[in-house]
């Protein structure tokens, strides 16, 4: 719809003669009430403005990722998600820190479980992340778009 070229207000490309609302005369003279297209499909091979091209993220990547990469936030950097990567990565190296202190100075343990497992454990944590990614329908990305 046209808009009024005195007040601003939207009115129809019929009430060309006077306005409705503030009664200016010839409301729409230099106005365009052409239609615009808007069923036009994503072209994923043009560049966007800011000259990248448009990349689909796949959940079944995101799942690998976060299966055996996921202490190092690389799900995360994947999704375009930059600021979770780091806090996801910094948050995991202090999980894994903390309980290798915790299992040697508290508890005691002096052997080779006490550097396993920490890492056991921040396995779980992010394998129980993988799978929320792989089987959760509506993920969306860093740019607002839902994963495939």
């Amino acid at each position: 719809m046209p808009y009024c070229k005195n007040c601003g207000s939207r009115i129809t490309k019929f009430e060309k003669d006077i306005c409705p609302i503030c009664g200016a005369k010839h409301p729409l003279e230099g106005a365009s009430s052409d239609t615009v297209e808007i069923t036009t499909e994503l072209n994923v091979h043009q560049k966007d403005k800011s000259g990248l091209k448009y990349q689909a993220h796949y959940r079944i990547t995101a799942f690998v990722l976060f299966a055996f990469l996921g202490w190092t936030g690389a799900g995360y950097f994947y999704l375009n998600f930059k600021k979770m990567g780091l806090i996801w990565l910094a948050s995991n190296l202090a999980v894994i820190g903390g309980f290798i202190a915790l299992f040697l100075f508290t508890i005691g343990v002096n052997n080779w479980l006490s550097y396993v497992a920490p890492f056991a454990i921040v396995y779980l944590i992010n394998m129980g992340l993988s799978l929320y990614y792989l089987f959760k329908n509506d993920i969306k990305d860093g740019n607002g778009e839902f994963i495939h």
